[in-house]
């Protein structure tokens, strides 16, 4: 996603990773099922915990975890949907999302997908993708910012 083509949809007030999940509430608002969201921000910043509270927010029964190993995790939440949380730190090449089942992957109405490193996968992305993008501050907190394409 080129930074010049982007409109903010979202931003939170700066936020502690303990009070996160009252946070989640202002981002799920403008989040439906079927959309992706790519994930930028700097390791250990709290990528994970930002899935895990969203997957906690819809009753998962399993609480999300890195994928880096995996890359891909899926949290089922209802009967026919799912929150899906994939890494992609470790690909090396995009033929590499083929495997993965990339394109089913980002055509799944039923799931809300975040996509951990979405540079990796820059030119992939479907053009509805979001981006949310989590700075740390000075102060230890963290900002979230959900972006659109204008083209969306």
């Amino acid at each position: 996603m080129k930074p010049d083509s982007l409109n903010c949809l979202w931003r939170s007030e700066p936020f502690g990773l303990n009070d996160l999940s009252a946070r989640i509430e202002g981002l799920l608002e403008h989040l439906k099922w079927g959309d992706v969201v790519a994930l930028q921000a700097p390791m250990g910043t709290g990528k994970t915990t930002v899935v895990s509270a969203v997957a906690k927010h819809h009753k998962a029964q399993d609480v999300a975890s890195s994928p880096t190993f995996a890359l891909c995790q899926s949290y089922p939440v209802a009967p026919d949907k799912v929150i899906r949380h994939l890494d992609l730190y470790r690909i090396r090449h995009v033929d590499e999302l083929l495997d993965l089942g990339w394109d089913e992957l980002m055509e799944d109405g039923d799931a809300l997908t975040f996509v951990e490193w979405p540079e990796k996968a820059a030119d992939e992305f479907p053009e509805s993708a979001v981006l949310l993008r989590i700075e740390r501050l000075p102060d230890g907190k963290r900002m979230a910012t959900l972006w659109q394409r204008e083209s969306a």
